[in-house]
């Protein structure tokens, strides 16, 4: 659940964007036919780049070309250091106890997946380096310099504010938000560029040139999660950009001081005009649970993950019951003993999320459409109980070996710390 803190170019935000080359209406325009020419010298596209974002380098990076084998290798090292086993594990016992991944889904081989075959670029404020990956994703002029502009983004506005996407531990939605900030200001800034700087013609034909290019295979939720820093983080900045009348005076205050702290910010910017911070959420499994239980994992699953969670019961509707979040707490425990146990474990896991509502209103309509996640999604868990509650603007969901022990678990004290 949480992200390497590698920053990437990924294949699937230069393809997710077409339609602004039309405005969204009419048939796009043929790709041009002619032959395009070489890209431009990197220290031009920085000097672009500078120009665009009203930043200044201190110093140009200079990107280096890697395989995507090269790409593989040093993504799976940086995971593997920011990301330590337990935790992934963890996280993996989560997300199949939720039913968003299949039980045989590793995270780690997952990963190893989108960095040899998702990945055009990337850029680690740690190590401040930059790379772009040899293939189809730069394959032609067009992608190429998007791809550096994207990437020389991260660099320069790393030297301008420090990137502060070291990790942040207690909240993955927050860790998740501040991602969007850095990438929808890169993918934003990519785009300008590509209007700038190429005809509609060359942009597309530069895109489809790369349209069937291998992304690799990825369940639909980690997709999602993927994608969501590109499309929802550069939605984010374009609506600041608006408020601030095209100018990125809005978007420097939140890389220099005020970094979004909830993807429901991310999705809603008012409430990060009106900074509205989530609000907290306590479960007090350890009490429900008792003795020979030890807390495996805590975080925040947040609009985002919630609307994706609810997305999985079908029906349409998940976007409407996520709205109104107001904030949530989530928590795998694991029974001491049975160390055999095959993911995702459920005879010796318990796994509780507790949400907390805007309104009443809001509640209800998550709450009818949790139970029928619970229903469709879930019906009856192998080897487990599931158990939902509702009080007082919170919908709590409880699993766990037993139904009695699920109960008690989703009813139990429900008061808010803070």
């Amino acid at each position: 659940m949480r992200t390497p803190l590698t920053i990437m170019a990924v294949l699937a935000a230069l393809l997710m964007g077409l339609w602004w080359l039309t405005g969204g209406d009419g048939e796009p325009p043929p790709p041009a036919a002619a032959a395009a020419p070489a890209p431009a010298p990197v220290a031009e596209i920085a000097r672009r780049v500078e120009a665009l974002r009203g930043l200044d380098f201190d110093e140009i990076p200079r990107p280096v070309s890697v395989t995507p084998e090269q790409a593989r290798r040093e993504g799976l090292e940086d995971l593997d250091r920011t990301y330590p086993e337990a935790r992934r594990l963890a996280d993996e016992q989560v997300l199949k106890l939720l039913g968003l991944i299949d039980p045989s889904v590793d995270l780690r081989d997952v990963s190893a997946s989108v960095f040899s075959e998702g990945v055009a670029g990337y850029y680690d404020p740690r190590t401040k380096r930059m790379r772009t990956v040899k293939g189809a994703a730069t394959g032609t002029r067009v992608l190429t310099e998007m791809v550096l502009a994207h990437e020389l983004t991260h660099a320069l506005e790393d030297q301008r504010y420090e990137l502060g996407i070291a990790d942040q531990s207690g909240s993955d939605d927050a860790a998740l938000a501040r991602l969007a900030l850095v990438e929808g200001s890169a993918s934003e800034l990519m785009y300008a560029y590509a209007k700038r700087h190429f005809t509609p013609e060359e942009t597309l034909g530069g895109v489809l040139g790369s349209a069937f290019a291998d992304t690799g295979s990825l369940p639909g939720f980690l997709q999602a999660q993927l994608v969501f820093p590109y499309t929802g983080g550069q939605a984010f900045i374009a609506a600041l950009r608006e408020r601030a009348g095209g100018r990125w005076s809005l978007v420097d205050l939140a890389e220099r001081t005020r970094p979004p702290v909830s993807t429901e910010q991310i999705m809603h910017p008012g409430k990060w005009v009106a900074f509205e911070p989530p609000l907290p959420v306590r479960t007090d499994a350890a009490a429900a649970l008792g003795a020979g239980w030890e807390r495996a994992s805590a975080g925040v699953l947040g609009e985002f993950q919630t609307r994706e969670l609810l997305s999985r019961a079908g029906g349409g509707g998940s976007a409407e019951a996520a709205a109104g979040w107001g904030g949530d707490r989530y928590e795998l425990w694991r029974r001491d003993g049975d160390t055999e146990c095959a993911s995702p474990c459920r005879r010796d896991a318990a796994l509780v999320a507790r949400w907390r509502w805007d309104t009443p209103r809001d509640e209800r309509e998550f709450a009818v459409k949790l139970r029928q996640w619970v229903r469709d999604g879930l019906g009856a868990v192998d080897g487990g109980d599931v158990a939902v509650a509702e009080r007082d603007g919170e919908v709590t969901l409880a699993m766990a070996p037993t139904g009695e022990l699920a109960r008690r678990l989703a009813a139990a004290d429900r008061t808010a710390a803070g």
